[in-house]
């Protein structure tokens, strides 16, 4: 059985942020990250680097996340992340 849509972006957004925040972000690039690792709030991740990661998530998948809705809870894991993508992002018709 295929994965549904909504999965397999799930998937895609989780493989992407997490290569991205391990080569490019992470102060610990040989740590594995997984979908519910804190990242801003074990240090992985500095509160500054998120406007690298936001920046990326908006060029990436096409969204655009509220400035408010950008914060370091929301943003503290993948998972997190991906919630924000998937809540904000408009399908191409």
């Amino acid at each position: 059985m295929a994965p549904s849509p909504r999965r397999k972006m799930s998937l895609n957004c989780f493989e992407k942020l997490a290569a991205y925040i391990q080569r490019e972000i992470s102060k610990d690039p040989g740590r594995a990250l997984e979908a519910d690792t804190p990242l801003i709030s074990s240090g992985l991740v500095d509160s500054l680097s998120l406007i690298a990661v936001l920046a990326f998530i908006e060029d990436e998948f096409s969204v655009v996340i509220p400035d408010e809705e950008a914060t370091a809870a929301s943003m503290n894991t993948i998972r997190l992340m991906t919630n924000l993508i998937e809540r904000y992002h408009v399908p191409r018709a």
